[in-house]
């Protein structure tokens, strides 16, 4: 008997070792191929990406700051936000005479002024027509420079209408009306002819009627 058992143990001692060696696929290096064989192939037309590389700190990193919330741009009050321009529905245009004394040149002031509920900004040269028996006769810009203006509901500004009146002792260019035209508007406005009725009759070059810009209104500017 006991000869029996001992054959019968080292037949198991035997077998063990022959399963060790038939038993490769437990093997690290094995284990890592079935692995790779069982991973999955990228579809065909596909591509692989590569690996993205975060900048340091990581998005969302603490040390990242924040943008700025300042008020630039955000077009409200006291953001410094450019008002509207003034059109001509926002305005009450009137005409004046200006002239001062005996002055050669005479003068005649138009007031333009804010009737609307809101800021508005007017800068440059309105259009300026004097409606005559000869035709409409537009006036020259003098050689002024307009920095623009911006009014406040119920302000005014001003710009001054300069020509030559007529001293001749005929009849001369009779004036009819006066059309104005806001600066950059399309709209205008036809008013009384407050200065001299007529204008003297010339071949000159000169122009006979000149504006300033606004803001500019008196003799002698220019």
């Amino acid at each position: 008997m006991r000869t029996s058992r001992i054959a019968v143990t080292a037949a198991a001692v035997v077998a063990g070792l022959s399963l060790s060696a038939c038993g490769g696929d437990d093997s690290p290096v094995n284990a890592g191929s079935a692995s790779s064989s069982s991973s999955s192939t990228p579809a065909e037309g596909q591509t692989e990406s590569a690996p993205v590389e975060q900048p340091e700190g990581g998005a969302g990193s603490p040390d990242e700051e924040a943008p700025d919330q300042g008020s630039a741009g955000q077009g409200s009050a006291g953001t410094g936000t450019k008002p509207e321009r003034c059109h001509t529905d926002d305005l009450t245009i009137t005409a004046s005479d200006a002239t001062i004394g005996g002055d050669e040149t005479k003068t005649v002031a138009v007031t333009l002024l804010n009737k609307s509920d809101r800021e508005c900004s007017i800068k440059g040269f309105a259009g300026v027509n004097l409606l005559s028996s000869e035709g409409a006769i537009p006036a020259a810009r003098r050689d002024q420079k307009d920095d623009g203006t911006v009014l406040k509901s119920g302000e005014p500004t001003y710009f001054g209408i300069f020509y030559k009146a007529n001293e001749s002792g005929g009849s001369g260019v009779r004036i009819k009306g006066l059309v104005v035209t806001p600066p950059d508007e399309k709209k205008s406005v036809t008013l009384k002819w407050p200065g001299e009725p007529s204008l003297p009759v010339t071949d000159s070059p000169d122009p006979s009627v000149e504006i300033g810009p606004m803001g500019s209104v008196g003799q002698g500017q220019g």
